[in-house]
């Protein structure tokens, strides 16, 4: 079963994974953009190094492009649905509290306006 892959926009409009995507140079906007694409089609088969758990409901999509690693935290929520939540260079051994607690915000902000109609989920 496929999942719809949408990238989190705040009330401004905003898609701050997809401007952190847009600003990569373009062979690992390339390999980003192509694990995204492999997360939507094959998410239950995927573990690492595609994929990890970090904790409550929130996961990583694993990039590293000659040494470069990127991260995109995401969640999968109301049944269908992946969410990319926030993106960021990888410079340590552990994903910070700092980058954890901003994909939760936006968790969160999220949930709450589809529940609220705010955001209407495209059909799958």
């Amino acid at each position: 079963m496929k999942k719809k892959v949408i990238y989190y926009e705040d009330e401004e409009n905003v898609r701050p994974v997809e401007e952190f995507i847009n600003g990569l140079d373009s062979k690992t906007k390339i390999k980003v953009s192509a694990r995204i694409t492999l997360l939507q089609e094959q998410w239950q088969e995927l573990r690492r190094p595609y994929v990890d758990f970090l904790q409550g409901g929130l996961y990583e999509l694993r990039v590293v492009l000659f040494g470069n690693q990127v991260r995109v935290i995401y969640a999968y929520m109301f049944k269908d649905y992946i969410i990319l939540l926030h993106a960021f260079h990888k410079r340590s051994d552990e994903v910070s509290q700092e980058d954890i607690s901003k994909a939760r915000e936006r968790m969160a902000d999220f949930q709450k306006r589809v529940t609220q109609e705010k955001i209407k989920l495209p059909k799958i």
